[in-house]
């Protein structure tokens, strides 16, 4: 008896292991497609740090000079820094029951873990410290940035272990219990990474608050069917979150492509908007999107904006 529970704990962490592995590869193919330097040009450091100090040079701009060290020594001193490069990069990952749906060849979930696994790797590989949190109505689990191997194997299986569906009852997931949480970790500067399908198209209005101190990104994952247009088809179906009821909803479907008028109401466009007014960058991409493309271009994009 025993050794048949040995063995069966043993395969388990078999497919644990296995599953991580399949995750950890597809990350690195993204990673590969990625620009190093639109990644490091993007995601920016918490500043400049002190580095040394020398005498000035005659014609350099007279803002450079250090005056209080220049009246204790009773000569002009330039104040020489450098960038800090590494960069501590905070994942958070929005786990509930409504990242678990999806009409296409994916669910929401999987592509929202294989773009944090692909944030983690390139994270790690670019020397910087990685932190994650898994949240839905409230906080699951989070582990402050640290550097290393070690954090990205951590980080990996945590998001294996949070991708099939849970049964606790949840009233809606709720981002601002994400925001808070990072918020408490005091003393450092985050990139923080915001994941989620963002079910009721809301911009917590506390994450103006999260973008004054730090590097705010939205990363909107959406199903094809929840952002169609035209012709509205009426079906049965229950809300993955609150009461557990079935329900008659309306979905549009894409019968046709181009531009008009009513895509401007499509969730992408207003989480884009609101997010706009507090300086968020937002991107959006589908169950049926590659993530190595979406965030190339992701990060091309923001690198011109920092510029």
């Amino acid at each position: 008896m025993k050794r048949s529970a040995e063995a069966g704990a043993s395969a388990e962490v078999g497919r644990l292991l296995r599953r991580i592995r399949l995750l950890e590869l597809a990350a690195r193919a993204n990673v590969a497609g990625l620009q190093r330097g639109d990644y490091r040009s993007a995601v920016r450091g918490q500043g400049m740090l002190f580095h040394e100090l020398r005498r000035y040079v005659s014609g350099e701009p007279a803002r450079r000079i250090d005056w209080n060290v220049t009246a204790r020594l009773g000569e002009p001193y330039v104040k020489v820094s450098r960038e800090e490069r590494r960069r501590d990069i905070f994942l958070a990952l929005d786990i509930s029951p409504s990242m678990h749906t999806g009409f296409h060849s994916r669910l929401k979930i999987e592509v929202a873990i294989e773009l944090a696994a692909t944030l983690a790797l390139a994270t790690i590989e670019g020397g910087d410290r990685l932190g994650y949190l898994l949240f839905a109505d409230r906080v699951l689990t989070q582990r402050r940035p640290r550097a290393g191997a070690r954090r990205l194997f951590e980080t990996l299986r945590a998001l294996v272990e949070h991708s099939t569906p849970w049964e606790r009852p949840v009233v809606e997931s709720d981002p601002r219990a994400a925001v808070h949480a990072i918020q408490k970790h005091r003393g450092r500067r985050f990139v923080v990474f915001l994941i989620s399908d963002f079910i009721d198209h809301d911009v917590p209005e506390d994450l103006k608050y999260l973008q004054a101190r730090h590097d705010v990104s939205l990363l909107h994952v959406w199903d094809p069917v929840e952002q169609a247009i035209a012709a509205p088809v009426r079906f049965s179906a229950f809300s993955p979150e609150g009461e557990r009821s079935d329900r008659a909803h309306s979905y549009p479907l894409r019968l046709h492509r181009g531009t008009t008028a009513r895509q401007a109401d499509q969730p992408a466009s207003l989480l884009r908007r609101e997010a706009g007014r507090y300086g968020i960058a937002v991107e959006s991409l589908s169950t049926a999107d590659p993530v190595d493309l979406v965030l190339g271009r992701f990060f091309h994009r923001k690198r011109r904006q920092v510029r």
